[in-house]
């Protein structure tokens, strides 16, 4: 018997109480979808709940036959959507549909029903053929869903993708660039049972980019390499900014009480020299808030604090007040590819409406701490990742492979599908070879077809955000010296990365205390974070508050399971 048995058969009668709860609850293939909010983008971040057409959490009622009555086999999917309200059985769905010869019984869920309903048909073994599989804290393997695995509710899809040189990663030609470390991310206890659907670009969240006419009009041009010179450069232009364009001009863009958010985390890597955990001299996994060069990182933000170049009310979340983009800050630290500004700094304007087509995007080279560089990897690897049912027969896995690892190699023109749907019906091409997505009946169309954000579930090529951002056709296009810096930039931080070997040192194991104990081990943390650097508490005050998280026994418990865990890979 599997050794969780009991506790998976606990979770299946909770999730059947929760069931039994809903009201409304239909069958999935009705393809109804909630959200009805417009867009293309799959990858854009959700502004506001959008209305829902259906119960998203209706569970299926029954398995549909793997052929209907045309002889296609019908796959069943559960997918994420993101607020755009695509429409069931659109051109886009019926194009894929014909090119794979197969029924796509589809559901997209709204992104804020997605994880409720998801978790409600795992746990009860009810989920779909195929199902989009949601980061919950980070990591895709989360507890509902390795309980499901150690049941056999999913498909190793290890033997389907290594097979002495013949399986899908080893031919697949997207799949097969792919190197080891993107693999170990997607493993579980030996395993693999997601399925990435791409390669994300390296590092994302490594930009420190700063408003380049601000450099140039207070002679601040001189880029700063370490953190100690970068914060006397922050400073020194957001004091001379602030004076001479008569408004406030923060040095970051910085809000909340959020130590571990983007906006300031690859500062921290460069104090710590490691990702959200790492693993210390004595090789024992450590959280980054406190390991040994995070006080440093505080000090970093404090003097930013004491120099008033920081909002003094940053820890009420004023999101507006330092926002980069509306002109109201020097730097802001962010995806190191998302100052792709046009070379005439206004048919592709990156900042606020309304503001001046004088303000100008850059971005610094990685800057050097005590311990590493501004650089913060990702977690992930993995852009978004689908797992396979159990339930399904060996000619349904098999055509669901087939069906969702197309690549431009075996399908002529997927790539330009995938991107930016049918010629004729969502986009229009032009003499120069660029695409038109003007047309409102085009626009529409492609909102109902989700065009561009199929690439949750099927596989796509792999980011290369150089090209997709700054060397786009047209107007649109970057200055070869911006091009020239992103280049400069990625270059820098493949560098890096393959000379420290900087990464999550958690990504895909798993601790029963983490998941359970966490969220109350460290519900104080960016609290006191907030305190020392508003001056509030002394270092003795931090170093006694750190010191008894790590050695609460929680702590211990997480660490030795992460470890334990790390050895059953």
């Amino acid at each position: 018997m599997n050794r969780n048995f009991k506790k998976f058969a606990a979770m299946l009668l909770m999730a059947a109480l929760v069931l039994s709860t809903f009201a409304g609850c239909g069958n999935k293939t009705d393809n109804s979808t909630s959200g009805t909010n417009a867009g293309t983008e799959s990858t854009a971040t959700p502004t506001a709940a959008a209305d829902s057409s259906t119960d998203s959490t209706a569970a299926p009622t029954e398995t549909p036959a793997d052929t209907s009555s045309d002889e296609r086999m019908t796959i069943s999917v559960m997918g994420v959507d993101w607020g755009y309200g695509p429409l069931a059985n659109s051109e886009m769905e019926q194009y894929w549909e014909d090119m794979f010869n197969v029924n796509l019984d589809i559901e997209w869920v709204n992104y804020n029903d997605y994880q409720q309903k998801c978790n409600t048909l795992i746990a009860t073994g009810n989920q779909y053929d195929v199902t989009q599989v949601y980061k919950t804290n980070s990591n895709y393997y989360y507890p509902i869903f390795t309980q499901a695995i150690d049941a056999g509710e999913f498909v190793d899809l290890t033997p389907y993708l290594f097979n002495n040189g013949t399986g899908l990663a080893e031919t697949n030609s997207v799949m097969s660039g792919w190197d080891s470390s993107m693999w170990d991310q997607a493993s579980y206890n030996g395993g693999i049972y997601i399925l990435p659907r791409s390669k994300a670009e390296i590092a994302q969240q490594s930009g420190i980019t700063v408003r380049r006419d601000l450099m140039e009009k207070y002679g601040y041009t001189e880029e700063p390499t370490t953190m100690d010179g970068l914060k006397d450069w922050l400073i020194g232009l957001s004091d001379a900014a602030t004076a001479g364009e008569g408004q406030k001009v923060y040095a970051l863009d910085f809000y909340g009480e959020d130590f571990m958010t983007d906006r300031v985390k690859a500062f921290a890597v460069a104090f710590t020299g490691q990702m959200d955990w790492g693993i210390d001299a004595a090789g024992n996994y450590t959280y980054m808030q406190f390991a040994d060069g995070y006080l440093d990182f505080l000090n970093w933000m404090k003097d930013l604090y004491d120099a008033g170049v920081i909002d003094p009310e940053f820890s009420l979340g004023n999101a507006d007040t330092s926002k980069w983009k509306a002109g109201n800050s020097v730097a802001y630290l962010t995806a190191w590819y998302n100052w792709n500004q046009s070379a005439d700094l206004t048919s592709n304007k990156i900042f606020d409406e309304g503001t001046p087509d004088t303000y100008e995007a850059w971005c610094l080279l990685p800057v050097e701490g005590t311990k590493g560089m501004t650089v913060s990897n990702n977690a992930y690897d993995i852009d978004s990742c689908i797992a396979i049912s159990s339930a399904c027969s060996e000619e349904k896995i098999q055509k669901i492979l087939e069906v969702f690892n197309g690549t431009e190699a075996e399908y002529p023109g997927y790539d330009m599908l995938m991107a930016n749907g049918i010629e004729g019906v969502h986009y229009k091409l032009l003499d120069d070879g660029t695409v038109d997505t003007s047309d409102e009946v085009m626009g529409q169309k492609r909102t109902e077809g989700y065009v561009g954000a199929w690439n949750q579930i099927f596989l796509k090529v792999d980011a290369d955000q150089i090209t997709a951002k700054f060397m786009r056709a047209g107007a649109k296009r970057a200055s070869d010296e911006n091009i020239a810096r992103a280049q400069e930039i990625k270059a820098s931080i493949e560098d890096y990365l393959g000379t420290s070997g900087l990464k999550f040192a958690t990504t895909s194991l798993t601790s029963e205390t983490y998941n359970n104990q966490w969220s109350v081990l460290t519900s104080d943390v960016n609290t006191m974070c907030t305190m020392y650097v508003m001056g509030e508490l002394t270092e003795a005050d931090w170093t006694d508050f750190v010191t008894d998280i790590v050695n609460s026994a929680d702590y211990k418990a997480i660490q030795a399971e992460f470890a334990a865990s790390a050895a059953a890979k």
